[in-house]
C-alpha cells in the first residue's frame, strides 16, 4: 500500500531558486522550510564547524531585525524557528497557523538570505560551541561517533563532524562567517517548501514576492567524489578513566540515491535494526557482551557510511568485535531467512507513514527530495517498494556494502586495556582522546 503525498506545484524562480507548495488540508496550519546546498562538507581547511556556526548565527538578527525582535515575531506566531546544518545543506524553518503563512515566510527568507551576524553574537555562540564540544570530551559516545568520521572517511569532505572542531571554532571570526555565507548562500542553491493548509497559486504568489528578489552571489556547490574505502585498519582512542569501551564499525558505503537503497535498508535492518536483530542475539542474548548494538547507513548527497555501533566491558573489547564481524560474515554467506526477511519489511513498512504525520515531517521529505535527487514515487510507494526486496538483492547489496575487510574499527576505551585485544583486526594506531576535538 502506498502513502501518497499531497498534491503539490513545484516552480523555479527567475533567480534559480526552488520552490514547492503542497497543499495538506485538515489541521489548519503550515510549514515552512528553506534549505540551502550549503552544509559541512563545504567547511574551509582549518575552519570546520563554519556551516554549522553561519546556520545559528544567522538566527540572531538580520538587517531589518535584532535577534530579539525576531524571537519576539516567532513567539508571537506561538512558533519556533529552527536553523541548523548537516554535511550536507542548511536548513531555516518554523510552523505556525496558515493564516500567517505571509509572515512566516518574512522570517524564513530574511533569516536565510539577510542575516547581519551581529558580531557579539557570533562571538557568543562560537563559545557556546567549543564549550559544548569540550564537555563532549566526557561521553565517551560522542568520542566515538567523531573519530570514527575521520577514520572512515580520511580526507573527504565528510570526514569531520558537523559542528566542527575545537581549535577550528576558537579561531573563527565573524568575517570567516559572512565570507562563507556571501560565498556559498545563493537563490541557486536554495529549495523553499510550503505545506499546510493553503492555496498553492496564492502561496507560490507569496513566495515569489519575498524570495524572487534574491540575488545572493553564492552559486551551487560542486559535486564531491565518491569516498574512497581501504583495506580494514583499527584505532584506538585513548581514554583511560573509561570504564566500558565504546566500539564503531564503519565502512564507506551508498549515497542517498543509489539504486540499492532499499535493499540496503532491508540489509541493515536484519543484521541490527532491532531487538530481533542478529547482532542484537549474537552480542546480547547469547553472549552478554553489551546491552545493546545497532548497525545502520548513515547516506548522503555524494556518499555514506554502513556503521556498526555498540558497548562493552574493557576486557571484552576484542570479543564483541569479532562476534560483530564474524556475524556480518554469516549473513554475507548465508543471507537472510524468509521469517527474518518478513518480519523486518512488515516493520519497516508499517513504521514509515508515521514519519509523514506532520506538515514538519512532510516538508523535510520534499527537501530530501531536491537534495537527493529523489522521486516522489521514491517516497510515496516506500512500503512497496521494501516488501519487493528479494533476499538475493539483500545478500548482494551486503556482500557490496558490509565491512568484511574493508572500513575500520574505532574503540574509544584505556588503551592499555584494549589496545592488544584489537591487533588481530587491523593494522592499529593510538591517538589521546583530546585529538578528536
Amino acid at each position: 500500500m502506498s502513502v501518497p503525498l499531497p498534491a503539490r506545484v513545484e516552480e523555479r524562480l527567475a533567480n534559480g531558486a526552488t520552490v514547492v507548495v503542497a497543499r495538506r488540508d485538515g489541521v489548519p496550519l503550515a510549514a515552512v522550510r528553506l534549505l540551502v546546498r550549503a552544509g559541512s562538507a563545504l567547511d574551509p581547511p582549518r575552519r570546520h564547524g563554519l556551516a554549522h556556526l553561519v546556520a545559528t548565527s544567522a538566527r540572531r538578527g538580520t538587517r531589518r531585525r535584532s535577534g530579539r525582535r525576531l524571537d519576539e515575531e516567532v513567539e508571537s506566531l506561538g512558533a519556533e524557528l529552527g536553523a541548523g546544518a548537516d554535511e550536507d545543506a542548511a536548513w531555516f524553518g518554523l510552523s505556525a497557523p496558515a493564516e500567517s503563512l505571509g509572515r512566516l515566510l518574512d522570517l524564513a527568507v530574511e533569516v536565510a538570505t539577510e542575516p547581519s551576524f551581529p558580531a557579539a553574537e557570533v562571538d557568543r555562540l562560537r563559545r557556546r560551541e567549543v564549550a559544548a564540544l569540550q564537555h563532549d570530551l566526557d561521553e565517551p559516545s560522542a568520542v566515538a561517533d567523531r573519530a570514527m568520521l575521520g577514520a572512515a572517511y580520511g580526507d573527504h569532505p565528510y570526514g569531520h563532524p558537523v559542528e566542527g572542531r575545537v581549535r577550528h571554532l576558537a579561531a573563527a571570526r565573524r568575517p570567516d562567517v559572512v565570507g562563507f555565507h556571501r560565498r556559498w548562500y545563493g537563490p541557486s542553491a536554495a529549495t523553499l517548501v510550503v505545506v499546510g493548509s493553503v492555496d498553492p497559486e496564492r502561496a507560490l504568489r507569496q513566495v515569489r514576492r519575498r524570495l524572487g528578489g534574491w540575488r545572493g552571489s553564492g552559486g551551487a556547490p560542486p559535486e564531491l567524489p565518491v569516498p574512497a574505502t581501504a583495506p580494514r585498519s583499527v584505532l584506538v582512542v585513548d581514554k583511560p578513566d573509561a570504564t566500558q569501551t565504546q566500539v564503531r564499525i564503519a565502512v564507506p558505503a551508498l549515497p542517498r540515491r543509489s539504486p540499492h537503497y532499499f535493499p540496503a535498508v532491508v540489509a541493515s535492518g536484519i543484521l541490527g535494526g532491532g531487538f530481533t536483530s542478529r547482532l542484537m542475539e549474537a552480542i546480547r542474548v547469547n553472549r552478554g557482551l553489551s546491552y545493546g548494538v545497532r548497525s545502520r547507513f548513515a547516506m548522503s548527497r555524494s556518499g555514506g557510511l554502513f556503521l556498526v555501533s555498540t558497548f562493552t566491558k574493557n576486557e571484552t573489547a576484542g570479543e564483541i568485535v569479532s562476534v560483530a564481524l564474524d556475524e556480518v560474515e554469516r549473513f554475507c554467506d548465508g543471507g537472510p531467512t524468509a521469517e527474518e526477511m518478513q518480519r523486518i519489511q512488515a516493520y519497516l513498512a508499517g513504521l514509515f507513514p508515521l514519519s509523514l504525520e506532520t506538515n514538519e515531517q512532510v516538508a523535510e521529505k520534499l527537501c530530501d527530495m531536491a537534495l537527493y535527487g529523489l522521486s516522489a514515487e521514491e517516497i510515496a510507494e516506500y512500503p512497496e517498494r521494501v516488501r519487493a526486496v528479494t533476499a538475493a538483492e539483500v545478500v548482494e547489496v551486503a556482500r557490496r556494502t558490509f565491512p568484511r575487510e574493508r572500513g575500520v574499527v574505532v574503540a574509544v576505551g584505556p588503551a592499555a586495556r584494549i589496545a592488544g585485544q584489537l591487533e588481530r583486526f587491523g593494522p592499529l594506531r593510538v591517538v589521546p582522546a583530546r585529538q578528536t576535538l
